[in-house]
Order: C-alpha cells, then structure tokens, then sequence
C-alpha cells in the first residue's frame, strides 16, 4: 500500500515538464573500446515523479541495456546462455503424435 499525501480541493498543482538532460554510457570492460555511448546529452521531458513513472523508466533502461549489449560480441556471448534459459519458460510445447 502506497500512502500519499492528501491535497486540499481548493489548491491544485498545474504540473509542468521538468528538463532532464541525460548521457548514458555502459562499460562493459576495462578498455576504451568496451565502452557503449547509448544517449549522449539527450534531453528528456519528465511529467510528474519518478515514481509514477518508473515501470516505464525500468522498460526502457532494460532495453538499452539489451540494445548497447548487443553491439559488443564478447558481451553478446555472454547473453546468449540466459537467453537459452529464458526462453523456453512460459511456452507450451507442442506433443508429437
């Protein structure tokens, strides 16, 4: 359960975007060319908080996680072996008559 602070009816809050500027970068080793550069100084609008927003913060992290993993081969054979693992769950597999 999530309290919130109540507001008076009388007062509401007009919410205006705040401007975040991000770079994000993964290091997937020591050396220069392990490095990922996925956003360079990008400009983000946020509506509200972090908070009633980080389902979706989470997805798209999770997925320029996956995207700059990608780019790197070594990386890449490392994931492989997870993905084998993950992607029979959920599935039902069809029986051979």
């Amino acid at each position: 359960m999530i309290a919130k602070a109540r507001r008076s009816a009388g007062r509401s809050r007009r919410r205006e975007p705040l401007d975040i500027k991000l770079t994000l970068a993964f290091r997937f080793g020591d050396e220069p060319e392990d490095h990922v550069t996925v956003m360079n100084d990008r400009s983000i609008p946020l509506v509200g908080t972090v908070f009633e927003s980080r389902d979706r913060i989470l997805r798209g992290f999770s997925r320029l996680l996956f995207k700059a993993a990608a780019q790197k081969p070594k990386v890449v054979s490392e994931l492989v072996p997870l993905f084998k693992l993950l992607g029979g769950r959920g599935r039902r597999k069809k029986k051979a008559k």
